[in-house]
């Protein structure tokens, strides 16, 4: 996944800390940083559905979790990247001379990978959200 470090640092911090919620002062705190940068960072994570927040009745404080996506939105950003190399696969083979016998060989493996690959995680994606094991 592309997250910046502090990013990374607060899903980290939310997967390991201890307790499963922690406020935006705690998260400020524990980091030593800015509030822009915490702030941003959360903002990020929460358009990407790995964190989110709840309120307690009578508290004005908001409460950050990890949501269950995270393994679902890695796999649909690895479909991308197999995607991305299909096609910069077949690209490469369209522009090659037909002397290059064994790169357009090893290229096409890749792509025979990427497309078991590829079907296997959708497949995986598709029973995930089926609710099967």
């Amino acid at each position: 996944m592309h997250f910046n470090p502090m990013q990374g640092r607060i899903l980290a911090y939310l997967s390991a800390g201890g307790e499963t919620e922690k406020t935006f002062d705690e998260i400020v705190s524990f980091f030593g940083t800015s509030k822009s940068t915490v702030s941003n960072s959360l903002n990020y994570l929460i358009s990407q559905k790995l964190v989110d927040y709840k309120t307690i009745s009578g508290k004005r404080k908001r409460y950050f979790y990890l949501t269950e996506n995270l393994p679902e939105v890695y796999a649909r950003q690895q479909l991308e990247v197999v995607r991305l190399l299909k096609e910069l696969s077949y690209k490469t083979i369209t522009l090659q001379s037909s002397r290059q016998k064994e790169l357009n060989r090893i290229m096409h493996g890749w792509i025979g990978f990427a497309n078991h690959f590829e079907q296997m995680l959708e497949e995986l994606l598709r029973e995930n959200r089926e609710g099967h094991p």
